[in-house]
């Protein structure tokens, strides 16, 4: 074995277990949400927009996410007033999102509601919702419906918005 590889293995064995420990951290995701948005806003200038992208199937999805998205938006535009922030929506958490359902975590989406009508674009999967037979008037009146979660995201994305998966905090 030249010394070239034994090199390379050990730098790859320690890389591998940086990546186990952070993983096993119970902060570490919200520490890479958070640090994310730190760089945005340290940066000094701004991005084109900021996506959210939300796939979940945890049924309280709603719960947090609602004031995670809330935090975030405010920094992000604290930073760059007017920045255009949106968020994606293409998992089964979407489904929380039903005209119908609002009862079930009212200030989660009385929040939702409170942040689109400040301007934040709330999207869900068309896609999705007719593999439920869901139609788009079954929605809170506060979301669009995109033909596409996938291609919604990549609409933005081609329009050079930073996108940023968002998961339940650990």
């Amino acid at each position: 074995m030249t010394m070239f590889a034994k090199s390379s293995r050990c730098h790859l064995s320690h890389l591998l277990l940086v990546v186990m420990c952070l993983s096993l951290s119970p902060h570490a995701y919200a520490s890479t949400v958070t640090a994310e948005v730190d760089a945005l806003i340290d940066a000094g200038t701004p991005p084109d927009g900021v996506m959210f992208e939300l796939i979940s199937g945890d049924p309280q999805t709603s719960q947090w996410a609602t004031p995670l998205l809330r935090k975030l938006r405010n920094r992000l535009q604290k930073r760059y007033p007017g920045l255009d922030v949106v968020v994606v929506s293409h998992g089964s958490e979407q489904f929380q999102l039903l005209a119908g359902r609002e009862g079930e975590q009212p200030q989660a989406i009385a929040g939702l509601r409170e942040l689109a009508g400040e301007g934040m674009h709330v999207h869900v999967c068309g896609v999705h919702s007719s593999w439920r037979n869901v139609s788009e008037d079954k929605y809170a009146d506060f979301v669009d419906v995109s033909p596409s979660g996938p291609a919604q995201i990549n609409d933005y994305r081609a329009l050079d918005y930073h996108r940023i998966m968002l998961r339940k905090p650990q």
